[in-house]
């Protein structure tokens, strides 16, 4: 379905997600709903059901769906702020963060204040039933959101504003088919297409559904954007990202680490200066300082570290890995299949990258495990493992973030460049 068409169409994935919540909870049209003709599809009041479903999906309506229905006692500011309070409460990385916020409104007391109508209820109701873990974290990324800001002085309405654009940036995967989400799963080119629109899709429904300032919908749809121009969808980079915008991309890398990692606050810290300039040098100062504050003495013992052999054969694949990769992009730049302006442009970016990725290795202190004599891991620090460990992990996932966007633009490409640049694409992967 063309971006353009969301609003005035009842997207079939978003369409299947309200009818199983209709399953457990009581969910109702505000009002009439009809068709583009002008036929009444359904009455005002009517309670939403899987008998509905497929008159629904083959119309076009004449307002959205999404600001025509309501669920009964769903996700509201109430919830939010239960939510948020305990995640304060209990999740000790950003219980550290809060207890290093000054005086005045509390980010748990910004959000308390978020408004938002039916459709965001909606949506943040099928949010909470879609896992243990899934409101949380949009409520973790709200919260750390304006952490964040309050560190960097922002203003009070620019703090609203990441609040809520942290709290809604994902509902554009609503609307993306959920084989697609899997995190197991190595997505294909075409099927990647779809997932990185999700950023603008959440953009179009806010701006359509909600009457908030424009700046909240921006952020959202540059939540997955990076400094160095990185991310997606646009590949955008420095000032043309929002702060608003960077701000939410840090906060919701710090949010994973936070869900599922130990030493969140030492993960976090390290995570976010990895990759030099992929987050903007104010922004990764102010999160240094925080989880720094946030950190009590005596968190990261330096002595007791149980060296298991294995680390030095990891850094050193890892190393083997991205000096392969630096001599596949040059090979391929040679190829006469991969000659045309686009593919040429593509793999000028794709050794760029690559490159800063073996310059972050070599800033990291990696390479000083690579010399068999040297006694890098034999000191059992505690502290040595625990980076070694982070920057592995983290230098990986960047491989695969290179390798996730030369898979999409090849797709752009002839079949022949695209299928040239396979084993390039699969070895940045790691499916070698």
């Amino acid at each position: 379905m063309p971006e353009e068409q969301l609003i005035n169409s009842v997207n079939k994935y978003y369409l299947d997600k309200v009818m199983n919540l209709a399953d457990q909870a009581d969910i109702k049209a505000t009002e009439d709903i009809f068709d583009a003709r002008g036929m009444k599809l359904v009455a005002k009041g009517a309670r939403i059901s899987r008998s509905l479903q497929e008159r629904l999906s083959l119309r076009k309506l004449n307002k959205p769906f999404e600001s025509s229905i309501a669920v009964g006692e769903g996700v509201d500011t109430g919830v939010v702020a239960a939510e948020a309070q305990r995640i304060a409460d209990t999740v000790e990385p950003m219980a550290s963060i809060l207890r290093t916020i000054g005086n005045g409104q509390s980010p748990v007391q910004v959000l308390a204040g978020i408004q938002f109508g039916s459709a965001m209820s909606t949506m943040l109701t099928i949010i909470e039933r879609g896992g243990k873990t899934a409101l949380m974290h949009s409520v973790m990324v709200s919260l750390l959101s304006v952490c964040l800001a309050r560190k960097l002085g922002m203003s009070s309405t620019d703090q609203t504003v990441v609040a809520v654009a942290g709290l809604l940036h994902d509902i554009g995967e609503l609307y993306i088919d959920p084989e697609y989400l899997q995190s197991n799963r190595t997505l294909y080119p075409h099927e990647w297409r779809h997932v990185i629109v999700h950023p603008r899709i959440g953009q179009m429904l806010i701006s359509g559904l909600e009457n908030y300032p424009a700046s909240v919908a921006q952020a959202v749809y540059e939540h997955h954007e990076r400094h160095d121009g990185g991310g997606y969808p646009r590949q955008i980079a420095g000032a043309s990202i929002s702060m608003a915008g960077q701000v939410i991309s840090a906060a919701e890398m710090i949010s994973g680490i936070f869900l599922h990692q130990d030493k969140a606050l030492q993960r976090a810290e390290l995570a976010l200066k990895i990759m030099p300039g992929e987050f903007a040098r104010e922004l990764v100062t102010v999160v240094s300082l925080a989880m720094q504050a946030a950190r009590a003495p005596g968190d990261m013992p330096d002595e007791g570290g149980t060296p298991t052999g294995e680390e030095r054969l990891k850094v050193q694949a890892l190393y083997e890995r991205i000096c392969t990769a630096q001599s596949a992009v040059e090979e391929s730049m040679d190829k006469p299949e991969l000659q045309s302006k686009k593919a040429r442009q593509l793999l000028a970016d794709t050794k760029r990258r690559v490159t800063a990725i073996e310059r972050a290795f070599s800033s990291t202190g990696l390479d000083a495990c690579l010399d068999e004599a040297s006694r890098f891991f034999d000191t059992r620090s505690t502290s040595i493992l625990f980076e070694t460990d982070v920057a592995t992990r983290e230098i990986l996932w960047r491989l695969r973030d290179v390798a996730r966007d030369v898979s999409l633009h090849a797709s752009a490409l002839d079949q022949r460049e695209a299928d040239t640049l396979q084993p390039l694409i699969a070895l940045l992967d790691g499916a070698h």
